[in-house]
């Protein structure tokens, strides 16, 4: 038993093949990016919310309605910049709570 073992191992052995290739682990390059501040909340605002262009009926809209076409009052041509804070509620720029309205297209 003992001599059937060592001729399985010198076979094994006798297949062994050696290889000049030694596999190296390589890791893509790590670019430390600094997190990029973006606008703060107005005041009074909640953080965490974003800006956003909303279109509302202002004064271009009912002039446009009034003077050439009747049914651009069913689309505001008006926007104006709000703050959008995480509970949906909007904001002005400058902290006034606000909200622009069913007129949007």
């Amino acid at each position: 038993l003992h001599q059937s073992l060592t001729q399985t191992a010198s076979i094994d052995m006798a297949d062994y093949k050696p290889t000049t290739e030694i596999p190296v682990a390589t890791a893509a390059p790590v670019v430390a990016v600094a997190p990029v501040a973006g606008r703060p909340a107005p005041p009074g605002a909640p953080p965490g919310g974003h800006y956003a262009m909303k279109p509302y009926c202002g004064v271009v809209t009912i002039l446009i309605t009034a003077f050439i076409c009747v049914c651009a009052g069913f689309c505001p041509c008006d926007s104006k910049e709000v703050y959008i804070a995480p509970n949906g509620q909007a904001y002005t720029p400058e902290g006034t709570m606000t909200k622009f309205g069913p007129c949007t297209c």
